[in-house]
């Protein structure tokens, strides 16, 4: 019988308590007056800071984790198995069809707004969300093959993995085996996910996305698939940006339904493939 222990408990307070103080920081560090990059120099530098924090906020502290607080060291992440390859065509697929409805969200998180005794706040989101989109857009002023080559590692695989293991492998994982019901841990985590990137006109989509995410990994206990279709999502991003592509269009509410009618979809053929791959073990 699965029971929470009060190691469980304790497990994921830690997990817990160390996402509050990386958001604090975040946050902090948000809060602050940002320099742009005016040179190559500043823009290669920028980028090999980008893997270096994500290695140490997100990777570094999951293995150590993994090798000093559960008994699975780094079993618990479940990334040893290579995932069936349906299980990588699914979430492929999944993201594929995820795409219209995240653009719609998209369309409408940007349409919110706060109260207007909120609009000091409001004003300072929309400014350091002008302030990031400028950041993305000098990461793509090298059109080379290699720029793109640099971009796919930095803004698609390496934020795929680290987000990937602290999110679904480490604080969704652990809400469960507390008894956190699964759809509410995927959700809630979706939610942090969507939190940690302080993005407030972009929160939605981030969470729609966290929550397929979150499903693709429970469903198939691999994190590589979750780690694939998130890898999927963004490098998506980065060809539109770096050969600056408009795919601009209006997304109308039965396109967004439809797109997540497709999604659910997906996940519910992947349930039963995956029920009927565990029961030939």
């Amino acid at each position: 019988m699965n029971t929470t222990t009060f190691k469980d408990r304790w497990d994921l307070f830690t997990v817990l308590a160390y996402f509050i103080l990386c958001f604090v920081m975040m946050l902090a560090e948000n809060g602050g007056a940002s320099q742009m990059p005016t040179t190559v120099k500043d823009i290669n530098l920028l980028k090999a800071m980008q893997v270096v924090l994500t290695t140490i906020l997100f990777i570094l502290p999951a293995t150590i984790f993994c090798r000093f607080m559960r008994d699975e060291r780094s079993a618990f992440l479940n990334m040893s198995a290579t995932p069936h390859f349906y299980y990588i065509l699914t979430a492929a697929a999944t993201i594929l069809f995820a795409l219209p409805a995240v653009s719609g969200l998209e369309s409408w998180n940007h349409l919110i707004h706060l109260p207007a005794s909120m609009s000091s706040i409001e004003n300072w989101m929309r400014l350091k969300e002008t302030e990031a989109e400028k950041i993305t857009l000098l990461f793509f002023e090298d059109k080379s093959i290699g720029g793109l080559v640099i971009n796919l590692l930095v803004m698609a695989f390496m934020a795929a993995l680290s987000e990937e293991i602290f999110f679904r492998g480490l604080l969704q994982q652990m809400l469960i085996k507390n008894k956190v019901n699964v759809h509410v841990a995927i959700v809630i985590t979706a939610i942090l996910f969507s939190a940690f990137h302080l993005q407030f006109f972009g929160f939605i989509p981030r969470m729609f996305l966290g929550i397929v995410l979150g499903y693709l990994y429970f469903i198939t206990q691999n994190l590589w698939v979750s780690i694939i279709a998130h890898f999927c999502n963004n490098a998506f991003a980065v060809v539109v940006m770096h050969y600056s592509l408009d795919l601009t269009v209006d997304i109308s509410v039965v396109f967004i339904l439809l797109s997540i009618a497709m999604v659910v979809g997906q996940l519910v053929m992947l349930k039963r493939f995956a029920t009927k791959i565990n029961s030939l073990h």
